[in-house]
């Protein structure tokens, strides 16, 4: 009698085992679907715009993006909540072309020269690739099984801003003797004032009242910034965020691609260190620029996730 019942609780038990064994593997499966981890890359096309000078423009500038995300999903609902870790290229091509100027003309040779200002037309044309390590947060709709639509914002924090270009000037009453090109090799974060590039011993010769002077190939970001300058900052503020639109269509359940709008609330540019292009004060001083420059980004994206 006692091994009988021995063998029915061995049998309840063995049943509720099972039982539990199941619950643990659907509350699994529940718990996985809600969790999506994935890896998203794709091509940015950024540019700012703000207050422009005579002759300005900013035109697009491609970029890139990659980076890893976390969604969490509700349950029962087409609703998820997305973090990610991007970094991610936002730039701006930036041209002051055709246009009456200025130039800072400090000689290297001969070192006796002092600086001066010569009046002519400047052609600048520069390329501005900012990096940022980017916190995107976003909330995403998905109403149907091939299409998921997402709003949301995020922190942004530069890494590694830099530029490149070239300027042409020829001077305005001096054409044949003070013409020429210079190239633009801009690092906002880690050149100081007065630097230039010495590389390959490369350097221009123009002709100063019948006297030769040799001017930089290439120069740096602040390049014509005296040290007191420089201290004001970098060219590029630290930190900006953005408001995120976008659209995501669904190839499979773990592939899509993605268009995503990002719209930027801050200004990208230090006005501390942001001069005039065209014209210096009557001290024959920068005039720093009180603006705003406002970066907007368009992104293609794919990305792959594991999760249902």
């Amino acid at each position: 009698m006692q091994s009988k019942n021995i063998s029915i609780f061995g049998a309840k038990f063995k049943i509720l085992k099972n039982l539990i064994l199941l619950f643990l593997m659907c509350f699994s499966v529940s718990l996985f679907s809600q969790h999506k981890v994935g890896v998203r890359t794709g091509l940015n096309y950024s540019k700012y715009s703000g207050p422009l000078e005579p002759g300005e423009s900013y035109g697009i500038s491609n970029g890139f993006h990659f980076g890893i995300s976390y969604m969490y999903k509700l349950p029962d609902f087409p609703i998820g909540f997305k973090g990610e870790l991007l970094y991610t290229q936002r730039g701006s091509k930036q041209n002051f072309l055709d246009s009456l100027s200025y130039l800072i003309i400090d000689p290297i040779a001969p070192a006796n020269l002092e600086t001066f200002i010569e009046t002519g037309k400047k052609d600048l044309e520069m390329d501005i690739t900012a990096g940022y390590l980017s916190i995107p947060l976003t909330v995403h709709y998905k109403p149907i099984k091939k299409f998921e639509f997402l709003a949301g914002a995020s922190l942004d924090f530069l890494v590694g801003p830099s530029a490149r270009g070239n300027v042409e000037f020829v001077s305005k009453d001096r054409p044949d003797e003070i013409r020429f090109i210079q190239s633009l090799d801009h690092g906002y974060g880690s050149d100081g004032a007065g630097e230039y590039n010495t590389f390959n011993n490369e350097n221009i010769i123009i002709l100063v009242d019948g006297e030769q002077v040799t001017v930089p190939k290439i120069i740096g970001a602040y390049y014509d910034f005296t040290t007191e300058q420089r201290q004001r900052g970098n060219r590029l503020n630290g930190f900006n965020a953005h408001l995120i639109g976008g659209l995501n269509y669904f190839v499979n359940g773990q592939f899509y691609i993605g268009a995503r709008y990002e719209y930027g609330l801050l200004d990208v540019t230090n006005n501390a260190v942001d001069y005039s292009l065209s014209e210096l004060d009557n001290n024959s001083e920068f005039i720093f620029r009180d603006d705003s420059d406002k970066p907007y980004t368009i992104s293609i994206s794919i990305s792959f996730t594991i999760g249902s």
